[in-house]
């Protein structure tokens, strides 16, 4: 009698153990559920910020050596270069002046000088009749006291679609008040090396030395 009670004890105890390992494994998973799933690919294509210019009328490559010849006081010459966007995507297009020691030498001129700079989509951009900057201290507030010198960039358009063209026009003259011709050596000549620069819309270019 004891030997059968104790038998059934010891299954009894098995059964428990069972079901206690049952339990501990069925809490260990996360169950049954429901899946849907769509697939697809992210892909992409590069853009490009490309311009194109032609000087009219100047020398070297693509044109861009522009030149005023025989300037008189108070007669400006214009010289233009006219650009057009070969890229596939929108850009913005500037004038850069990236010698300082020429732009330094032509805002020297002081009233002696005036410089225009225009576009077809922008028009009047800058004009100066002088070109004194504040170097001497003598300005004081640029513009306000007369003093208006050429800087280092002008964007001349904006967000230019592809395909689309434009001109940049530039405007020199000897000013009114050189009226000493012994201020100007015969055929000396103005060297302001520029840079038409195209750059992704809002972007502005990158200056060197």
């Amino acid at each position: 009698m004891h030997g059968i009670f104790k038998a059934r004890g010891l299954a009894f105890v098995a059964t428990l153990a069972l079901l206690g390992g049952t339990v501990w494994i069925a809490a260990g998973t996360t169950g049954a559920y429901f899946s849907d799933t769509h697939d697809g690919t992210i892909s992409g294509t590069v853009g490009s910020i490309q311009v194109h210019t032609t000087g009219i009328g100047g020398t070297g490559t693509d044109g861009m050596n522009l030149s005023f010849e025989k300037l008189l006081p108070g007669t400006p010459q214009t010289v233009s270069v006219d650009y057009s966007n070969t890229g596939n995507s929108p850009e913005d297009v500037w004038v850069v002046f990236p010698n300082s020691d020429a732009l330094a030498a032509l805002n020297d001129l002081g009233t002696f000088g005036e410089f225009g700079l225009s576009s077809s989509t922008g028009g009047h951009i800058f004009y100066s009749h002088n070109l004194r900057d504040d170097r001497n201290h003598s300005c004081g507030e640029l513009k306000a006291s007369g003093c208006w010198p050429l800087t280092k960039q002008y964007r001349v358009a904006s967000a230019v679609q592809q395909s689309a063209s434009g001109s940049v026009t530039f405007t020199f003259g000897i000013g009114a008040d050189a009226n000493d011709q012994k201020k100007f050596a015969a055929g000396a000549g103005l060297a302001l090396p520029y840079q038409i620069v195209a750059t992704q819309v809002g972007i502005k270019p990158s200056v060197m030395e």
